[in-house]
């Protein structure tokens, strides 16, 4: 007799998404990590390797770590065990202007077509903007929404995130080719901090300002485009705060004295390979369900 019950839904996603492991496991959703390529190791990142490790390690090397995605392998074995539970599997993930973690995905997908039902989706976003449709996701499959009707959703609520970034590691902004080489090189000596807006997924260098001073108004000055029932959070590779993090969370709270408080998290590695140990931004997500 077959069952006309309707599959669960199970949410798979990235260690971009800085989800943390109790939330994680709580609501059923699988955390694949990216591997973190540093001082010659290759590392899981946050089962090898703790956001103050990867902030600390990276400070004190003098090369830039390289990020690769989870592999079509890694995939594979994550939806050949909810295909056998019968699952319905959304499975959303950093930008693909980011990572190939979106193209690996689709790959392993291919393996499993007809058996399962699996929504890849690419989310345009990373860190803050990630962590919040993920659980965006596992809220709406507990209500029991159909899982096209949560990718229908999921994308409506991409609309509603923005973020901005300032570095100065000009290593990290040539590494990842965000500067070409002259570009840092000249960046360095004149001591420019370049500013990197969210555009389409990708992080782009917009604007460049000539002091620390100048780069925390920038940033405030964005944010103070939005009201206070936003969510805001600081972002950066370590999530300790530094100096340079208390001067913006000081410059945040003039804009908005009715925020109870504003988090400092771990942008994690794909993004810090980015913007480095010593950049900043902010993420500001607008969207509700």
């Amino acid at each position: 007799m077959t069952s006309n019950r309707t599959p669960a839904i199970r949410i798979v996603t990235d260690s971009a998404a800085r989800l943390s492991p109790d939330w994680a496991k709580t609501n059923d959703v699988i955390v694949l990590p990216h591997h973190v390529m540093l001082n010659g190791q290759n590392y899981r990142e946050d089962v090898d390797l703790s956001e103050v490790d990867l902030a600390t390690m990276a400070t004190q090397s003098r090369q830039p770590f390289t990020v690769r995605a989870p592999g079509v392998d890694e995939f594979a074995r994550a939806y050949g065990m909810l295909a056998d539970k019968r699952a319905e599997v959304i499975s959303i993930h950093i930008s693909s202007a980011l990572s190939e973690t979106v193209n690996n995905a689709l790959q392993a997908r291919e393996v499993y077509r007809g058996r399962c039902k699996i929504h890849v989706i690419d989310s345009r976003n990373m860190a803050l903007g990630l962590n919040e449709l993920v659980k965006a996701a596992a809220k709406l499959a507990q209500r029991g929404e159909r899982g096209e009707d949560i990718v229908r959703q999921l994308r409506g609520l991409m609309q509603h995130i923005y973020g901005i970034f300032i570095s100065d590691d000009m290593d990290y902004l040539q590494h990842s080719k965000r500067l070409r080489p002259a570009q840092a090189v000249l960046g360095a000596m004149l001591e420019i901090i370049p500013c990197l807006a969210m555009e389409d997924g990708d992080l782009v260098a917009v604007e460049k300002v000539r002091s620390p001073d100048r780069a925390i108004e920038k940033l405030t000055e964005f944010v103070a485009e939005f009201d206070d029932s936003a969510q805001l959070a600081v972002l950066q590779l370590s999530p300790q705060p530094n100096d340079r993090t208390h001067a913006l969370i000081e410059a945040l709270r003039a804009c908005f004295p009715k925020m109870k408080g504003i988090a400092v998290k771990s942008c994690g590695a794909a993004v810090g390979s980015i913007i480095g140990p010593h950049g900043l931004g902010v993420m500001i997500y607008e969207g509700k369900i």
